[in-house]
């Protein structure tokens, strides 16, 4: 009985002191706090939404190897019955331009690109499809251009390169790089016809 006074004292004591006035401004402070945090998490969710996914092939990506596309290497495989050999003897000559597991190629948002060979930047720009089945790169150094076709994965890509085209992805003059490595590509050109490589990266 004795709670039940004290609560019917309070209740009383408040509805007394009520006061109309106060309390609409009371409701007023309240309803625009609400309305300016409404207002905040959509602008911020908006911002969010509109703001596009980075592209997964921008980034730092490390060479893997370079084979014979296998187009190719049916290719040599009826004519030398040996593109196993032909292969090991391109990578050998691929590590003496520079070409090494590990080689780090950098896509920037910008549209520009890096590839580090032998302690040596090689830049230019790129541009690509929106499915990732082509990569277009221009290279400083040279000015060449060279469109390839490329199958992407998530954490790998592999580039299909003209093999006449492959010795513009480095400035020969200034690797340490002999005679071989130029007549080893010379030769797949012209032993060969439209002769490709396949570039593997991966993350």
């Amino acid at each position: 009985m004795y709670k039940d006074w004290n609560c019917f004292c309070i209740i009383r004591f408040n509805i007394n002191n009520f006061n109309p006035v106060t309390a609409m401004k009371n409701i007023k402070i309240i309803s625009l706090v609400f309305v300016l945090m409404s207002l905040t998490f959509s602008a911020f969710a908006q911002t969010k939404d509109d703001e596009p996914p980075a592209d997964p092939i921008i980034g730092s990506w490390k060479y893997a190897a370079t084979t014979l596309h296998p187009e190719s290497a049916e290719n040599v495989k009826k004519q030398l019955n040996s593109p196993e050999k032909l292969e090991k003897k391109m990578g050998s000559s691929l590590l003496k331009v520079g070409f090494r597991a590990g080689s780090t190629l950098v896509f920037k948002e910008d549209g520009t690109f890096y590839q580090r060979i032998s302690g040596k930047n090689y830049d230019g720009t790129y541009t690509y499809t929106s499915d990732h089945k082509s990569l277009t790169l221009t290279f400083n150094h040279s000015g060449e251009t060279i469109p390839m076709e490329m199958n992407f994965k998530d954490t790998e890509f592999q580039l299909t390169v003209p093999a006449d085209k492959f010795m513009y992805f480095v400035n020969v003059n200034e690797t340490k790089a002999n005679s071989e490595t130029l007549l080893f590509v010379l030769c797949l050109v012209t032993m060969f016809e439209d002769t490709k490589l396949l570039m593997k990266y991966v993350k």
